[in-house]
Order: structure tokens, then sequence, then C-alpha cells
């Protein structure tokens, strides 16, 4: 089976308020380079979801070079101001970012039907509320999206919380209901995009590739430097490639492939 050329720079974990300015120069300009089909951006805009960062965070994103998905992380509801987080959590985010945090959002170019999914909740059972999860619901409305794909589109899902962890993060959690998650996403979605833990990985897990990227231009990395990744979908063949900040300009450090056997199950190679 073949498809369309596609690329798509997956970006995560900006955290405008904390951002460094020289990085996210440094990064639109590689994105401009590299020439993507579509920007996956993977939550965290914000690091308080103060007004000012959000008018940062959509001055960013009136810079883009090319159409952008973005969903919400932890960081983009109001912290610990509870009056804010209870009643009106997503205010600001709706005001400059301009998307329903609770439905999905779609984008579709030239070969991709990606739906991004918000992850992020205002509260949780456990004691870290910044730990996320995915709903019934939401895992119908991705899939009925996927029903308009093309026989040979892409089909990526973009959210804010892991669904697959290295013994690096594995005290982050995965997002809640990961396991329903990947038994009704399996042979439907090609890709899992998200962020997070501020680390930069690949796998296939149960035949989906799942790629997560680091801090994109934040200060508060977790032993990585400032990262995105570049993934190119030629045909039955995906590579992720991972984009480091060396102190002046983003560069690949690594590479992974995957190649696709049937209609939607990947593996390593």
């Amino acid at each position: 089976m073949t498809g369309p050329t596609v690329r798509i720079a997956q970006l995560s974990d900006l955290h405008f308020g904390r951002h460094l300015p020289a990085v996210a120069e440094a990064l639109l300009d590689s994105l401009r380079e590299v020439a993507p089909t579509m920007i996956a951006i993977c939550g965290d805009l914000t690091q308080r979801a103060r007004a000012g960062e959000f008018r940062a965070a959509r001055d960013f994103l009136d810079r883009l070079p090319a159409p952008a998905l973005v969903v919400p992380g932890n960081h983009d509801l109001p912290g610990w101001r509870l009056w804010s987080r209870f009643t009106r959590p997503w205010r600001r985010w709706r005001r400059h970012i301009g998307t329903d945090p609770h439905g999905a959002v779609t984008c579709t170019a030239d070969g991709v039907l990606a739906v991004g999914v918000n992850t992020a909740r205002q509260w949780g059972l456990h004691p870290d509320w910044s730990r996320g999860r995915i709903n019934t619901r939401q895992l119908a409305g991705i899939l009925a999206e996927f029903d308009r794909a093309g026989p040979t589109d892409l089909r990526v899902v973009i959210a804010h919380h892991p669904f697959l962890l290295t013994p690096a993060g594995l005290r982050r959690g995965l997002v809640g209901r990961s396991g329903l998650a990947l038994r009704r996403l399996h042979r439907r979605a090609d890709l899992l995009l998200g962020g997070h833990i501020h680390l930069a990985y690949s796998d296939v897990v149960d035949g989906m590739v799942v790629a997560q990227s680091g801090t994109a231009i934040s200060d508060r990395l977790k032993g990585e430097p400032n990262s995105y990744n570049v993934i190119d979908i030629v045909g039955d063949e995906l590579t992720v490639e991972t984009r480091h900040f060396d102190g002046t300009a983003f560069t690949a450090t690594t590479r992974h492939r995957y190649r696709r056997q049937d209609r939607h199950d990947w593996q390593v190679g």
C-alpha cells in the first residue's frame, strides 16, 4: 500500500512565560527550512495560563509557516486559582487560541487527517492533577473523524499526555484510560503524538507509531536539550527525526524508521 508524502512537525511544551526567545526564533527558522505539511502542537502553550502568556503564544502561532493543529495541556488550565480553574477553566484558551477545548479539532492537508483531543483535566483522583485522561466520548469523536479519511490518508491523533513511557518517565504516568484508547484506536490510527514529559522518543504500540516530543522552547529541561520532531511519511515508510537545539540552531540528532505491513499495522524498521 502506498500513499502521498506527508511531513509533520511535532512541537510540544512551549511554556510561554518560561520560554527562551532566542530558541523560539531558531525554531521558527528551522520550521521554515523543513517546510512541513502541517504542524502538531501537543499542549502546554503557557506556563501559568496567564493572559500575557496566551498573547505570546498566539503571536507565535500566527508566525508558523504551515497549518497547525493545537491541543491544550495541563499548564493551559489556571493552576491554583481555584475559582477560575473550576468555573471558567478555558476562558483564556478560547479567547486567544480560538478552539473548543471540549471538542475534537481536525486538520486535513495533503494526505493526512489529524484529530486533536484535550486530555487535560481540571481535577483528578490522583494527587498529581497534571495527569490527564481520555474518555469514551472523545474516542468516539476521533473515530467519527477518521471515518471521513481517504483510503491512503495518514490518520493521526494529537494529545498532550503520553500513550507510551520510557523508564525515564514512568513516574509521570500514562494518559488515563490509555488501554481502552489503544484498543479502540487499533487498526484505525497510524500515529499517536504527545508531549508532557519533556523527553523525545518513539516506538510502536499495538501496531501504531507513538512519538513523544520534548520541550520545544522552554527552560524547563528534563535532561535533554530543547527539541522537536520532524515526521516524514513516504508511502509505507515513516521516519521520526528529532532535532535538538545545539545553542545556535536545531539540528537532526536521532532518527527512527518504521514500516507499514498492511493498511494500518506498523513495525520498527
